[in-house]
């Protein structure tokens, strides 16, 4: 015979579940292929990063921020910084920055844009690379801070289709013969 579970026991667990992560508070972080509710922070200071593997093009438009209004521990004076860094495996990076006056301007703050003009490109030539995405805060100490955190722009993660021409210097040719290697150039593109 099976036993059913307590659900009276099951419902208490996760209200006190819940209850102690919304105490603790949860700063969420997101960015193009990051899956939601994968990256988050339980509090301030915070540094994590996540990989977007085998991509081959990430386009870094700005970032975001909001705070949400919540029990937070009060007297933190100090700036609070947001830092974003996306950076790819061939060596290039970018990082931005969000200031806020202290941890209770940002827990209180109304969502906060900050666009990067022009956009940043990171490209893979012929093979895949790995992207590095990097969610930092700085110079505040919150164990309750709470809102989101967001690198804006565009993910892809296969490459694009190929597009292109072959130029004949003279002739027609019928291209379904393996041994056919008529003289000319052609041109492949991706993008």
């Amino acid at each position: 015979m099976m036993k059913t579970p307590n659900v009276k026991l099951l419902i208490h667990a996760l209200l006190v579940l819940t209850i102690t992560r919304a105490a603790l508070g949860d700063v969420m972080l997101g960015g193009p292929g990051v899956p939601v509710g994968q990256m988050y922070a339980s509090g301030a200071s915070f540094s994590l990063t996540y990989s977007l593997l085998s991509s081959y093009k990430f386009v870094m438009t700005g970032l975001e921020a909001k705070g949400n209004v919540i029990n937070y521990i009060k007297g933190d004076k100090n700036k609070y910084t947001l830092v974003a860094t996306v950076s790819s495996s061939v060596g290039n990076s970018r990082t931005a920055n969000l200031i806020f006056k202290d941890i209770a301007t940002f827990n209180a703050s109304p969502l906060i844009s900050l666009p990067i003009a022009p956009a940043v490109i990171f490209k893979a030539s012929n093979t895949p690379i790995t992207f590095s995405l990097k969610w930092n805060s700085l110079e505040g100490s919150d164990k309750k801070a709470s809102g989101t955190f967001n690198i804006l722009g565009e993910y892809q993660k296969d490459p694009p289709k190929p597009v292109g021409s072959l130029i004949f210097s003279t002739g027609k040719f019928v291209l379904n013969n393996p041994n056919a290697k008529p003289s000319g150039t052609a041109t492949i593109t991706r993008e």
